[in-house]
């Protein structure tokens, strides 16, 4: 089922959905929606008018366009020869078939990807991820990503038939963050297309990955389709941005994965907001999501506690499990992380990889990251 799309890219457009900017501030905006047009739901439309949360995740805001941060938050990304195709890890890589979404998050870490052209993967580069992947069987895990790639199914489709046929995988993760975008496009058809590519008995999971930062997006369209997924025997699992003056307050996030877990939706990780470039307006800094953390583990059960996710350049870090700050520069703001890959990590996947700029080894050879924390009250 199509979903209704409200685009904007002028201030005339842009005061159908919110209040007009001041005199003072309207080249800047018309800047943001030349480099980030506006993209929204009619189902996000009729939710942001009730949840200032929601709207604040959608709608520009003319902060967008200073230059701290960074254009690509992923040195580490080992782009391949096909379009859609990516690798960081040695046993999973990521196909992107369809790049662009329903409704851009202002704060996407693929804000500066050429990924809300509307450009998907043709099917001879399917077939060519296809083929890439059944050359390695240490490859034993794929997640579908994008962009969205329940927008197109027929392309979905292709991609799930390609990869069951391939012995060495295993799960295969779908990442679907239409489900609180635009439920509808998440309809009947599209489930038991799912559920037909899931051989539990053959190790052969499927699994969805929900992306919902807010109570407020936990909607009756929503749940029904999370309940249509579990009754097929789909397992689903969320992955929320913590985001300052969105969901960095412990109650917030509480309601949040509570009212996930009553839809049988596991909570998995709390990423902060990456270091996009212009996002630092939503950006908590790393002690404030370590102390979101502690306050989950002291007042919400276990079974409703994600891990807290630094994800830097070079890939994910549990702060205080698998790494952890070395140092903090001068300016207050950039810090060093210790993550837990070394180089003979990465060049097991590319021989050619070689460590950027901001990376360095420490004397145990794991691989020291230059990241940008968020800003204090301070700052």
């Amino acid at each position: 089922m199509a979903s209704k799309l409200v685009n904007v890219r002028t201030l005339d457009q842009l005061a159908k959905v919110m209040p007009a900017p001041a005199d003072a501030d309207r080249d800047a905006m018309q800047a943001v929606l030349d480099q980030f047009p506006v993209r929204i739901t009619r189902h996000l439309l009729d939710l942001m008018q009730r949840s200032p949360a929601v709207a604040a995740q959608f709608l520009p805001d003319t902060r967008e366009v200073t230059t701290l941060g960074q254009d690509k938050c992923f040195s580490g990304l080992l782009e391949l020869d096909v379009p859609g195709l990516e690798r960081m890890y040695p046993d999973r890589v990521i196909i992107m078939p369809h790049h662009a979404c329903p409704a851009y998050c202002r704060f996407c870490f693929r804000k500066f990807y050429e990924h809300h052209s509307g450009s998907t993967m043709s099917y001879d580069d399917l077939d060519r991820a296809l083929g890439y992947v059944a050359a390695r069987p240490e490859i034993r895990e794929v997640l579908i990503t994008g962009g969205e790639p329940v927008m197109e199914p027929k392309r979905l489709r292709h991609l799930l038939a390609g990869l069951r046929r391939i012995a060495h995988v295993g799960p295969i993760r779908l990442a679907c963050r239409s489900l609180i975008m635009a439920p509808e496009l998440c309809d009947d058809a599209l489930l038991e297309m799912l559920a037909a590519h899931q051989d539990l008995a053959a190790g052969k999971p499927l699994e969805v990955a929900l992306h919902a930062n807010h109570p407020d997006e936990i909607t009756a369209p929503t749940i029904e389709r999370l309940v249509a997924l579990r009754q097929r025997g789909i397992h689903v699992y969320n992955q929320t941005v913590l985001l300052r003056g969105i969901n960095d307050d412990a109650e917030i996030l509480r309601a949040l994965f509570e009212a996930l877990r009553r839809y049988g939706v596991e909570t998995y990780y709390m990423f902060l907001g990456g270091p996009v470039r212009g996002m630092d307006h939503q950006r908590p800094t790393i002690a404030d999501g370590l102390a979101l953390k502690r306050a989950l583990r002291r007042h919400a059960s276990g079974r409703a506690n994600p891990h807290f996710i630094v994800t830097t350049r070079l890939g994910k870090v549990e702060i205080g499990v698998d790494g952890e700050i070395v140092a903090r520069e001068a300016d207050g703001r950039h810090v060093w992380i210790r993550t837990p890959y070394t180089l003979a990590g990465f060049r097991a996947v590319s021989p050619r990889f070689e460590l950027p700029d901001d990376a360095r080894l420490d004397d145990a050879g794991y691989i020291v990251m230059r990241y940008l924390d968020g800003p204090s009250e301070e700052s």
